[in-house]
């Protein structure tokens, strides 16, 4: 059996974790799928799967040989989708995004999109947290950077910076503020992480950076409920124009300390392979057109 494809049944099986799903998902025989392993196994040397009558498990080894397959097969489809230029977009795409943005600007441009490319079956994964493309099998997300410096690859999409702002009725009930430090003396809308509540909030004054720490009686992992409590007047939140730019077009939302904002919040298309597939390259040229308008 060809390399690759062994490698595409071995991801499969990854995923469902059973050799009988694969097989139906696929329209091939179940020694199919368990010859692919094997042959595998055998080349490698090692055991990539553990078996029970009830469930399979990647071995240590074969979790590291499916992070690696993973990349390897990306590019393999990129590489032949970039040869071949002409019919139909068809095939998955997973892509990534946070709350506020997926659910309010990307959602409607992927229906737009799937619209003029019924082949495509996308998926949407929404998080505020930063997810591992690699292991989670994302073929596209959307991040605001800058970017650290890592293997993915990335395109700008929209220029951006991130804003304090909340309602006009609780800046007149609580005052505007005039210095970021002022706004310790604020409720501000804490945006929760895993790990650690994103509580300290990048600004600058002539040209040097610095942080203040706010707290508030509100913090959510969804940056969505965040920005609907700022709108209700419940407090102050740090978002990224592109998430509340209507907002503030239409009055719901007063934007302050502008002299203090710290460098740009761009937003880019993040992939691990490159060249991606035809179909996340159509993709991702379709967003940056219209984002940009």
């Amino acid at each position: 059996m060809d390399r690759i494809d062994a490698l595409r049944l071995l991801l499969d099986v990854s995923s469902t974790g059973s050799f009988s799903g694969v097989a139906r998902q696929r329209n091939v025989a179940i020694s199919t799928v368990t010859l692919a392993v094997d042959q595998l196994e055998q080349e490698f040397g090692i055991a990539l799967l553990k078996r029970s009558t009830r469930r399979l498990a990647l071995t240590h080894e074969g979790e590291q040989l499916v992070a690696d397959a993973r990349r390897l097969v990306g590019e393999w489809d990129g590489l032949l989708a970039a040869l071949k230029e002409d019919g139909p977009l068809s095939g998955p795409i997973r892509i990534g995004a946070t709350n506020d943005f997926g659910r309010k600007q990307l959602r409607p441009l992927l229906d737009a999109f799937q619209a003029l490319h019924p082949g495509l079956r996308l998926t949407l994964l929404l998080s505020d947290s930063t997810v591992d493309l690699i292991h989670e099998n994302i073929d596209l997300t959307l991040r605001s950077g800058p970017l650290p410096d890592s293997g993915l690859h990335a395109r700008l999409l929209v220029r951006g910076d991130r804003l304090v702002c909340a309602a006009p009725a609780y800046w007149e009930r609580a005052g505007r503020p005039t210095h970021p430090e002022q706004l310790a003396g604020h409720n501000c809308l804490v945006l929760a992480r895993p790990d650690a509540p994103l509580a300290a909030w990048n600004f600058q004054a002539d040209g040097k950076p610095f942080n203040v720490k706010v707290s508030g009686d509100r913090q959510a992992s969804d940056g969505e409920v965040l920005r609907d409590w700022a709108l209700e007047g419940r407090g102050v939140t740090f978002k990224n124009r592109w998430d509340v730019q209507r907002d503030l077009d239409a009055g719901r939302l007063e934007a302050v300390l502008d002299d203090f904002l710290a460098g740009p919040v761009d937003l880019y298309a993040v992939y691990p392979v490159s060249p991606p597939s035809r179909r996340v390259a159509a993709l991702v040229d379709y967003l940056a057109t219209a984002l940009a308008g």
